[in-house]
């Protein structure tokens, strides 16, 4: 299965965007988003791991199809000042101790929240809670939308 996954994964990165031409690859890119809500939603896949996760997510490959998304456009979308501020937290947080739990009662439940409204967003495409474009600023900070158990899918 992994080198199978490795070959895809090295045609995606050849690639910048999947061309409509390539269709195996285009098919194996929405059973990855598949994999991965399902990863989401139950906290587990036998498909993906997290390690395949990180590498996609390194490349900047995108969870969601492109105009599958329900959201307002990025230049006129307001964020709640509430949610600036704790993303600003998690960002110290992220650069200072990366692996630790946070100390703050606040950002913890904070980040349950987003993982919550998330997991509402994948079923629904829509969240009065949180936007495609809150998504996408939280990806950019490589934000743990899944919640990994220490020994599971080690390489």
């Amino acid at each position: 299965h992994n080198s199978k996954w490795n070959q895809y994964f090295d045609q995606l990165i050849e690639v910048e965007m999947p061309p409509k031409k390539l269709k195996k690859l285009q098919k194996w890119c929405k059973s990855q988003r598949k994999q991965y809500r399902r990863l989401v939603k139950r906290g587990k896949s036998k498909k993906l791991n997290r390690y395949q996760v990180l590498a996609m997510q390194k490349i900047g490959f995108k969870w969601i199809e492109q105009g599958k998304e329900a959201t307002l456009s990025n230049s006129s979308e307001t964020i709640p000042r509430k949610w600036s501020k704790r993303l600003k937290e998690f960002e110290q947080y992220n650069e200072n101790i990366k692996n630790a739990m946070p100390s703050s009662t606040k950002l913890l439940k904070w980040i349950a929240s987003q993982r919550k409204h998330y997991r509402k967003l994948l079923k629904r495409k829509v969240s009065k809670h949180l936007s495609w474009y809150q998504v996408d600023i939280l990806n950019e900070y490589r934000f743990p939308w899944i919640l990994w158990k220490e020994e599971e899918n080690a390489p």
